[in-house]
């Protein structure tokens, strides 16, 4: 029996429902005939124009994204812009785009839990409400204590991470953690995180007066990065969709990087 395009947006909505996306947000499929037939799935963070090259070199019919490839209102797509040129590309070639954004993050096995559980957190709740019994963000307790220090380095062997930005005494004792994938910094978050008992709060794109903020609650901060924090849900979507569909294959981008380097 063949696979349509509806099948798998469907099972992913299943995981993360449109309605817990937030309302500024755009998610579902951004381009494409929900009817059509897929033998390949392509999994990547972003709908970059080295993703939708990557699709076409391996014959993928549908690109599955957690941020999502049209946010606003589009008049034109004269191609005078790198989003019009992307959605051109895509439907010249017969791929269709379909993205899980905040209703990821929000939902219960999303974006968050999969941070939560790589960073091995225990006795997890939500941290900043977002609906009906849904949360944006984490809490949860380490398997022990230890110094902010060495949760740091244990954070950025967990994130792959060549260097992570830190604030807070090295030698703190904490054993509660808050988090929040992608960017999730702002005085809500933190004064959650703070209410919450957390002793430390990661996040990414952490900014100056971020890290000032959260030193005046009282809280150690991590700056995972919002790539890093985010680019972990992308194998495990691959996991969920492929588990479900074994008849089509599903694979993780591998050109799909964070822009920004260290030097």
């Amino acid at each position: 029996m063949s696979v349509k395009i509806k099948d798998i947006t469907e099972y992913i909505e299943i995981l993360a429902p449109k309605y817990l996306a937030e309302s500024w947000d755009n998610v579902g499929l951004m381009i494409g005939d929900e009817n059509a037939e897929v033998n390949k799935v392509l999994v990547a963070l972003d709908c970059r124009d080295e993703v939708i090259d990557e699709a076409i070199e391996t014959g993928a019919e549908l690109i599955v994204t957690h941020h999502p490839l049209i946010f606003k209102g589009i008049k034109n797509l004269d191609c005078k812009t790198p989003l019009s040129r992307k959605i051109v590309k895509a439907v010249k070639n017969n791929i269709a785009v379909y993205s899980a954004h905040t209703n990821l993050d929000i939902a219960e096995g999303g974006t968050n839990t999969v941070l939560a559980n790589l960073l091995e957190l225990e006795a997890t709740e939500g941290l900043v409400p977002a609906g009906d019994n849904e949360y944006l963000g984490r809490t949860g307790y380490l398997k022990r204590k230890t110094t902010f220090g060495e949760f740091a380095l244990f954070v950025k062997k967990k994130l792959k991470a060549e260097s992570l930005t830190i604030n807070g005494p090295l030698d703190k004792i904490v054993e509660k953690v808050g988090l929040c994938t992608g960017k999730a910094c702002d005085i809500d978050f933190l004064t959650a995180a703070a209410e919450k008992g957390c002793d430390v709060y990661i996040s990414g794109d952490i900014g100056y007066h971020d890290a000032q903020n959260a030193e005046d609650m009282g809280l150690c901060i991590i700056d995972g990065t919002h790539y890093l924090t985010e680019a972990i849900t992308v194998p495990e979507l691959c996991r969920y969709i492929g588990e479900k569909f074994k008849d089509i294959e599903v694979i993780e981008s591998h050109v799909n990087g964070q822009t920004l380097m260290k030097i």
